[in-house]
């Protein structure tokens, strides 16, 4: 764990700072920035100070995994399971699980470990829930679909089965009616409940033809993460190892796969109407304008401990100024690196925000006395005038931040109440 040391001034420094005017010592404890040694991101992650949301942004890929990983390790010992999400970020991935695996806590889901399962161990309700809720508004899914959806899992059941999206993918929609028959001669379904999956079928008949194009679509967007039996994964997803009290690592693959990112987002939610609280992680995952992501990421800090980290947070959000405020206003630790975007540069000045600058400025005038008895030339008069201006300035200047090396940082933290400028060492 780094720990924090103010710059030393040396000899040099204190000679400048005796040779610095009044109005430079006001600029400068107006100013209010904190100059610390090259550190460590951890030092800003204390365990005992608490979970507090953050947003890291810009500079050296190493340095926001390393700040990714110190967040991990915050959220565990305040006891808090952690969801990160990231599109194939495999150098913040190997770390976390170098880091977290020992500790017999880590969970991955990805390419290279398929095992996501998105209805596993779900109820009838929510999986329903989850379908119905995060179709997007193309589908134009209809409330009775929640019908059709409860019939099929009840004739799932009724087989014997799990509920599983396995399960769901490949029912025979077509077949439904015949397939209760069927179960009905063999004494697996009583005559009522054979007629009550029918009437549920039934009711959401109209929308049977959209529900499977859903699962095709959820389908195609998961096929490199699915579980599929005997391949030596248990199915996984994100409540099942928030029940499990884990870190979670979820490669999602490609930030357009809107489906999968809507049913993260529900079952997030749907943690919390459980009761669950977590910390929850993005790397540089696009918001692409997905109305149920952007309401994840915006919502309150009381609800959800959110770290969001990218190489730049203001694009990430699609230039979205009110989003953008959001985020920056929900976190208590601000860390913000080496930007190449002029305009995202400005909006993190305008974050720090301004100062009143003294600035001195000379003026002199020029005159002749009256020609002495005793000298036939006149003496010359000069007055000088100092005048002093109070103009506002930003704290950390634009130009500053893109100017700025990719490991180096201005930190804004609540718990210490300050902004820290330092070398962040990987």
């Amino acid at each position: 764990m780094g720990e924090l040391q103010k710059k030393n001034r040396g000899f040099m420094g204190v000679i400048k700072s005796l040779a610095m005017s009044r109005n430079d010592v006001i600029n400068a404890r107006s100013r209010s920035v904190t100059d610390y040694k090259p550190c460590s991101v951890d030092a800003f992650f204390k365990p005992s100070n608490g979970l507090y949301s953050v947003v890291a942004s810009g500079g050296h890929s190493a340095v926001r995994s390393a700040a990714i990983e110190a967040q991990t390790l915050c959220a565990i010992s305040n006891g808090f399971p952690v969801v990160v999400l990231h599109e194939g970020n495999y150098e913040l991935a190997g770390r976390l699980r170098r880091t977290i695996d020992p500790t017999g806590k880590y969970l991955e889901i990805g390419p290279n470990s398929p095992c996501y399962e998105p209805f596993y161990s779900l109820s009838e309700l929510e999986i329903a829930n989850e379908i119905t809720e995060t179709a997007p508004k193309e589908f134009d899914l209809k409330f009775n679909a929640r019908y059709y959806i409860d019939g099929i899992s009840t004739f799932i059941k009724k087989k014997g089965k799990n509920l599983s999206f396995n399960m769901f993918s490949t029912c025979p929609h077509s077949q439904l009616f015949d397939k209760v028959d069927e179960l009905q001669l063999q004494g697996l379904l009583s005559d009522p409940e054979a007629q009550a999956i029918k009437s549920k079928l039934m009711m959401g008949q109209s929308e049977s033809l959209k529900i499977e194009s859903y699962i095709a679509d959820l389908k195609m967007q998961i096929s490199s993460l699915m579980y599929r039996s005997r391949q030596g994964y248990k199915p996984m997803n994100i409540l099942t190892a928030l029940k499990q009290n884990a870190v979670l690592c979820f490669d999602i693959s490609a930030a357009t796969n809107n489906l999968l990112i809507n049913t993260i987002v529900y079952q997030c939610r749907l943690a919390l109407t459980k009761g669950i609280q977590f910390a929850l992680i993005i790397d540089s995952v696009p918001t692409n304008a997905n109305e149920a992501y952007e309401g994840l990421i915006k919502a309150s800090p009381d609800k959800i401990v959110k770290m969001i980290s990218s190489e730049d947070v203001f694009a990430m959000v699609g230039g979205d100024d009110k989003l953008f405020a959001a985020i920056v206003g929900n976190s208590q630790t601000t860390i913000v690196m080496s930007h190449t975007s002029g305009h995202s540069a400005k909006m993190w000045a305008e974050v720090f925000g301004e100062y009143d600058k003294l600035e001195e400025s000379y003026s002199t005038s020029r005159g002749a006395s009256r020609r002495s008895p005793f000298s036939p030339f006149s003496s010359p008069n000069y007055n000088r005038t100092v005048n002093v201006s109070r103009n506002r300035e930003f704290i950390v200047k634009p130009e500053a931040i893109m100017r700025m090396a990719q490991t180096e940082a201005y930190i804004l933290s609540a718990a210490r109440g300050e902004l820290a400028h330092l070398q962040l060492i990987v």
